[in-house]
């Protein structure tokens, strides 16, 4: 049985686009109280309308979540205003494009800061009231925690630590009696503006690697998380990725040293001057998606999210090959 979503209090860093703005929509449109919390305050105001529009309770909070003492306030005014968290989802975001030479260590850092560090804070920040309430904390990691990808040094290198750090925070969690439920969701590449505000260096736009989902496909797996004890869930057609690199590493590489550099660009040349989100919000109402052509619908993550259904099919699946395999051995004897 799922722990109900409506009436929990939830926090989402990173609530201005994209996958966090799409998951802050749907709690409150489930119940939940929202806590908003991105650096682009006009966005967020914009996100607290719809949810009370909607019926639903938000407080926006504008924080970087690369600044400790921004996020530890941000917490405690979530539990000020809602009388605690029992789900906080670590999911703020920003990238650097180009080969390692070519990005500065200043950049480098930047990425690094924000990416893992922004989640190491929300995680220390948020375990004394998840503890309180038995809750559940959510970092959005990305297939990039298992599968390396040229062009992005900083953001990969990034989220590979994050996949470290909530493994390990998860064994020590699980050791405490009552300690707070660690999930890490791993999504594809997504339909988000994350590309267009990211900093590059390669001279046109950046993109997504194919094959690319859409933003509720992995919020979906949020809310499920939020409502379901589970501890790392790939979301999206990229598990193939992770697969691959599993089992065929020397292969995969191969792959992706031709595929990565040819797939993350687009044709568009970058504006001289293009405004990017690295150091400061890009100025604006924000939005869900980039505007890439993504798969509306993932068979593999729903079955995850669905794991009844998961089984019955594996079932009929079993039920259907075995009386095959016995006639088969028969005939062989």
């Amino acid at each position: 049985m799922g722990r109900p979503i409506a009436g929990q209090v939830v926090v989402v860093t990173g609530a201005s686009s994209g996958i966090g703005r799409e998951a802050a929509l749907r709690f409150g449109r489930r119940g939940a109280r929202v806590v908003l919390v991105a650096r682009n305050g006009e966005a967020l105001a914009r996100v607290q309308r719809q949810i009370e529009q909607g019926g639903g309770r938000a407080l926006a909070v504008t924080a970087d979540v690369a600044d400790w003492a921004q996020v530890k306030e941000a917490a405690a005014r979530a539990a000020r205003a809602f009388g605690g968290i029992d789900t906080w989802v670590n999911n703020a975001g920003v990238s650097v494009y180009g080969t390692f030479e070519q990005v500065p260590i200043d950049e480098f850092r930047r990425v690094v800061d924000v990416v893992l560090m922004g989640q190491v804070h929300g995680a220390k920040a948020a375990l004394p009231y998840l503890k309180e309430a038995g809750g559940t904390l959510i970092g959005v990691g990305s297939v990039v925690s298992q599968v390396p990808l040229p062009l992005q040094s900083a953001y990969v290198a990034a989220k590979w630590a994050l996949k470290g750090f909530y493994d390990t925070l998860r064994l020590e969690q699980e050791r405490e009696c009552g300690g707070v439920q660690v999930s890490l969701i791993m999504p594809s590449s997504v339909d988000t503006p994350l590309f267009q505000n990211a900093r590059s260096h390669l001279g046109v736009e950046p993109g997504p690697m194919p094959p690319v989902c859409e933003p509720g496909v992995v919020a979906d797996a949020i809310l499920y998380a939020a409502s379901h004890p589970v501890g790392d869930l790939t979301v999206g057609p990229g598990v193939v990725l992770t697969a691959a690199q599993r089992l065929w590493p020397h292969a995969a590489d191969v792959v992706m040293r031709h595929l990565a550099f040819r797939q993350q660009l687009t044709r568009e040349p970058e504006a001289p001057g293009a405004p990017h989100n690295l150091w400061s919000p890009v100025p604006g109402p924000g939005a869900i998606h980039g505007g890439f052509r993504a798969i509306p619908f993932d068979p593999y993550s729903w079955l995850r999210l669905h794991p009844a259904v998961g089984r019955a099919v594996a079932g009929l699946a079993l039920a259907a090959v075995l009386p095959a395999g016995l006639l088969l051995t028969r005939r062989r004897a």
